[in-house]
């Protein structure tokens, strides 16, 4: 892949597919999901008509073929780790299996890019503070950290109060976990008199739900942590795709291992290093804004302004306005006392209503401010519920924000 911020389009464009060429055959004698669906590759129009791969599309594959379905370029003795989906979509989960060379190549996306761009390094101790379930979660963090050789502490089976005091005990100098369970882990530090602040933590890697990008989210986990908050994206059945740099106004996409197209403002994207089960022009459904502007940090790579901006279908209409549940998690986040929150959307005689649910600490009082700043900011005019502290459910992987309730 050139390594230059000015290189062309049409230059990244040739590389990525004589990279799917390379691949592409073998996937199409051995792979039945994508020999019924893909013919070979020698143009970018050819590449444009191939059509779209869509998680229901697998899904179903997988109803039709338990329990991997069809979408394996070989025999199940090639394959080494099964992972699956955490189905908070709605959908059923997707069992997804790698050979040992989709997992080497896992890795080294999070070796070379993510953990790079986060000046990870093999001094570092990186607490991974997820369930080590089969869940893809920080697997492959944990893998790449093992390759760069830095001390990995897996914080799996442990306690919220647990993972505290480990960060202080053992020394943590990185953390690994999705941006609510960041806040949640400063929450229980606090109340065991723990200043996590005051920790060696320097960087904290999160993923899994857009809050890293959020600039009210991540400046209230830097705070929480006295650290850094890096973003990162990726999917299970994908691979991981991008990181944010110390510009920290978006994630670059790694552009050296997936072709990504945006259509709709919805990210589509295609592995070229994960031939054992590819996804190919796969529909993420990730609301996104490319740029291919250079970024002062020289990364090569475009970047997704302001991260995954939220879901193409968690988008809701309050009087004609559109909104989506970062932008209100970004005014929310402004204000330290709020520990929790839901957005709860119905429909009453045929109208949209939005409800903010917050929890507050300190006996704090914020649903007037917090309308009155939702109105301003959005235009639109957003009720708030105050609740009690320990009411709202916390969340160690991907929160749940949007509730739709059904009249």
């Amino acid at each position: 892949m050139p390594r230059s911020s000015t290189s062309s389009l049409e230059s990244v464009r040739t590389e990525q597919l004589k990279r799917l060429r390379q691949g592409l055959p073998e996937v199409l004698r051995g792979n039945r999901f994508y020999r019924e669906r893909l013919h070979g590759v020698r143009t970018w129009n050819d590449f444009e008509r191939m059509p779209f791969t869509t998680k229901a599309d697998l899904v179903a594959d997988q109803a039709a073929t338990p329990p991997f379905g069809s979408n394996l370029t070989y025999g199940l003795d090639r394959y080494v780790r099964l992972h699956q989906t955490s189905g908070s979509s709605g959908q059923a989960p997707l069992r997804w299996l790698d050979t040992a060379e989709s997992w080497r190549w896992w890795r080294d996306i999070w070796a070379q890019h993510v953990y790079a761009a986060a000046g990870v390094t093999a001094r570092d101790r990186v607490l991974l503070a997820f369930s080590f379930g089969p869940f893809i979660g920080f697997w492959s963090a944990f893998a790449g950290a093992e390759q760069l050789g830095a001390l990995v502490i897996p914080g799996g089976a442990m306690t919220t109060q647990q993972r505290a005091r480990a960060i202080m005990d053992l020394g943590a100098t990185v953390l690994c976990c999705t941006p609510t369970y960041a806040l949640r882990l400063a929450e229980a530090g606090a109340e065991l008199g723990l200043d996590l602040s005051a920790s060696p933590l320097r960087v904290t890697i999160h993923a899994g739900e857009p809050g890293a990008s959020i600039p009210a989210t991540r400046d209230a986990i830097d705070r929480a942590f006295g650290a850094y908050a890096v973003d990162h994206t990726g999917m299970t059945e994908l691979g991981p795709t991008g990181f944010s740099c110390e510009v920290r106004d978006g994630v670059h996409l790694v552009e050296s291992e997936f072709i990504f197209e945006v259509i709709d403002e919805e990210l589509i994207a295609t592995n070229l290093g994960r031939w054992g089960s590819p996804v190919i022009r796969y529909r993420t459904g990730d609301r996104v804004r490319l740029s291919r502007e250079p970024c002062p940090c020289g990364s090569p790579f475009p970047k997704l302004l302001g991260g995954i901006l939220g879901r193409v279908d968690d988008m809701i209409t309050v009087r004609g306005v559109n909104l989506y549940p970062s932008q209100v998690e970004d005014i929310v986040r402004r204000h330290p006392q709020v520990l929790e929150f839901l957005i709860e959307h119905r429909r009453e005689r045929h109208m949209d209503e939005v409800t903010l649910i917050i929890e507050c600490a300190d006996g704090g009082v914020l649903d007037a401010l917090l309308e009155s700043e939702l109105r301003s900011a959005l235009g639109a005019r957003i009720g708030v519920r105050q609740v009690a502290p320990g009411t709202l459910p916390r969340a160690e992987l991907k929160a749940k924000r949007l509730i739709r309730i059904e009249s």
